[in-house]
């Protein structure tokens, strides 16, 4: 027997094994609020436990009960780092641990397959990026993580302010670029000696380029999303330079991050959650409405079986509202396919769903 925590599709499919799973998923009440979260959760274990003898009368249920017990004991009374919901899929030999960052509603479940609806839709809804917050004359990368923006500590040669960046020979306070060809092909060079505006706005655009620069290399090792907080003159000439695929187009803050307080960020991020979302939704509504045209859409269960069986289906799309719960073993079986052949699972509010029936799927091919 085995425990392990994942928070991420890719690494939770590769080490689920073979079924059948327990399936658990349930909001935390605060750490003082212990009774409350064992009661939800006693009477959890207590569906979980009918159900398993009804549906599988012919397996023990012990090496299940060996897994959940102390776990579900625990979990109750943890002190530290509580995330805002927890998750927790178990078979005969292996328990899967999933701490979630968005609440769920308490919910147990016994299948051939584990279930990993709730997991997908804090995922969807989790929007983790960068956020580059960059002045006139200098920078702060921030990760942002479940909406929580901490720091990101860059190496010392990083052009985070325009001095460190163009150099420290300044005379009147400005800085001036020269490019020239060395013993090792062009390079830069720069010297202070002009105040005229003229030479600030080459100075604001050289030190734009070195950011520029830095970021792509250090964006393409990172591989998320960069959102651009800045004022809106500054955004325009960093977009020019940038040539950054991570760089976000639509989402953006445009104002001033300097002097923000903690708290202050925080509300500063809130709104780019909302439309992350929506244009996310947007772009699969676009998608669906295409393969409609290309008659590449399937609604009917055994077309979806089949098509997700035979690695078929690149976006399944499922009505949040007509989810059951527990939720159908056909559906389940469907998303472990769909996942396992590098597809997408979409869970749409019914608001904002594109198709008539409740799960739908865009394929591939025909």
């Amino acid at each position: 027997m085995t425990t392990t925590t994942f928070t991420d599709l890719k690494t939770l499919l590769n080490e689920l094994d073979q079924g059948p799973f327990v399936s658990i998923y349930f909001e935390m009440a605060p750490a003082r609020q212990a009774d409350k979260n064992r009661l939800t959760i006693k009477q959890l274990y207590k569906t979980v436990a009918q159900q398993f003898s009804a549906d599988f009368p012919n397996l023990s249920w012990q090496p299940y009960e060996q897994q959940l017990t102390p776990l579900l004991t625990d979990i109750p009374y943890w002190q530290d780092e509580l995330p805002t919901s927890f998750g927790i899929i178990t078979s005969a030999a292996h328990t899967t641990l999933l701490r979630l960052d968005t609440a769920v509603a308490a919910q147990a479940c016994v299948s051939g397959w584990p279930n990993l609806l709730p997991q997908i839709a804090a995922q969807q809804l989790a929007f983790n990026f960068d956020l580059l917050c960059l002045n006139r004359d200098s920078f702060q990368l921030y990760q942002v993580n479940a909406g929580i923006a901490e720091p990101i500590t860059l190496p010392e040669e990083a052009p985070t302010t325009l001095q460190k960046a163009l150099g420290t020979e300044v005379s009147g306070g400005d800085l001036n670029f020269h490019s020239h060809a060395g013993g090792h092909g062009e390079h830069a060079s720069y010297h202070g000696h002009n105040t005229a505006d003229a030479e600030r706005e080459i100075d604001h655009r050289n030190y734009y380029q070195a950011v520029a620069d830095y970021l792509r290399e250090t964006t393409t090792k990172r591989q998320r999303a960069l959102v651009l907080f800045a004022l809106t003159e500054n955004q325009s000439l960093f977009r020019q330079l940038a040539r950054n695929p991570y760089l976000a187009e639509h989402l953006t803050i445009e104002r001033s991050p300097l002097n923000l307080t903690n708290g202050a960020l925080a509300s500063e991020l809130e709104p780019l959650q909302t439309e992350w979302q929506a244009e996310l939704l947007a772009i699969v509504r676009e998608r669906y409405d295409l393969a409609v045209s290309q008659k590449l859409v399937t609604t009917e269960r055994e077309e979806l079986r089949t098509a997700a069986l035979a690695g078929q289906i690149d976006t399944l799309l499922i009505d949040r509202e007509s989810i059951t719960s527990p939720a159908a073993d056909w559906l389940l079986e469907i998303c472990d396919q769909v996942l396992r052949y590098q597809g997408r699972v979409r869970i749409f509010p019914t608001a904002d769903y594109p198709a008539n029936e409740s799960v739908a799927a865009i394929k591939r091919y025909r």
